[in-house]
């Protein structure tokens, strides 16, 4: 992870561009770590430490995201924060919050950058029907660059400010996304609709995620499902008709423990019930022999 961020952001290009770290300081780490907002004040001085203005939260600035310069263009690169964020990245991956949403290159200076992750977030919450995304939350970032694998152009369209956007993944690896150099026809990208449903359901994603980490995390079973499967899976759910989040839920876990529940016609019947009888698919399961989970193909 560190070798990586090292390669890409202290390489001969970037070296003549500006190098830049953004925390999200709507969560903390401890006083005595080196990448607190205070300590990289002392460290780098006030004017390394740039607050992105996040719309919802402008009445609170401490709590916006804050960009931090490690290095401007033609400067050495601080490869000790470096060093301590991708330590804290990798600590906190299945934290709901993260402190640490990646490592920028771009030739843009930081009140200028600071502006364009704004506007990112609202353009991007524009075609999902929303009014801002905090698109740079790691979590939110992997699930929308794995969802859109169809056109990977529209992600790096949206971020075409940088010339590398990398950021922590939940198996603690680095995904860049990389700028293409080359203006795309706006009729050949685009999002899929199931990349906008997981934005507007990412705090159900996440829940899941979780849940299924948990019930899996000493079998090799959790190898075989990665976050794009889970979400997947609950877009199978929305797609059924199942309107209670609870039964979203049971029909997810299910799926992932035990294969594909349509294909069965009781289960089939009992998720209909469900669909007319919202919060109730979990009592319909309930009643049906384990055997008829076992006999499915996963």
């Amino acid at each position: 992870m560190e070798k990586q961020l090292l390669t890409l952001l202290d390489n001969e290009n970037s070296q003549q561009q500006y190098r830049y770290l953004l925390l999200d300081t709507l969560t903390s780490v401890s006083e005595i770590d080196l990448i607190t907002i205070n300590n990289i004040k002392e460290i780098l001085g006030e004017e390394a430490v740039t607050t992105v203005i996040r719309p919802e939260l402008a009445h609170d600035l401490a709590s916006c995201p804050k960009l931090i310069t490690l290095a401007k263009p033609q400067q050495s690169l601080q490869k000790r924060l470096l060093h301590f964020s991708v330590i804290e990245a990798k600590a906190e991956i299945l934290q709901s919050k993260r402190y640490v949403c990646g490592w920028l290159v771009s030739t843009l200076p930081p009140d200028v950058i600071a502006e364009q992750i704004v506007n990112i977030g609202r353009f991007i919450a524009k075609q999902c029907q929303m009014s801002f995304i905090p698109f740079y939350e790691p979590f939110r970032l992997e699930l929308l660059q794995e969802s859109n694998r169809i056109c990977p152009e529209w992600l790096a369209e949206a971020l075409n400010c940088f010339t590398y956007y990398c950021y922590p993944t939940v198996e603690r690896t680095v995904n860049v996304i990389e700028n293409i150099n080359y203006k795309m026809d706006s009729f050949n990208i685009f999002l899929v609709e199931e990349a906008k449903f997981y934005q507007k359901e990412i705090k159900s994603i996440y829940a899941l995620y979780i849940a299924w980490h948990d019930l899996t995390e000493h079998s090799a079973q959790a190898h075989h499902k990665t976050l794009y499967d889970i979400a997947a899976i609950y877009y199978q759910s929305y797609q059924l008709g199942l309107t209670a989040i609870n039964d979203r839920h049971i029909y997810t876990l299910m799926s992932l423990r035990y294969g594909k529940l349509t294909q069965n016609a009781q289960l089939k019947t009992a998720i209909e019930t469900a669909r007319s009888e919202p919060g109730t698919l979990s009592e319909q399961f309930k009643q049906l022999d384990k055997r008829v989970f076992q006999g499915l193909t996963k």
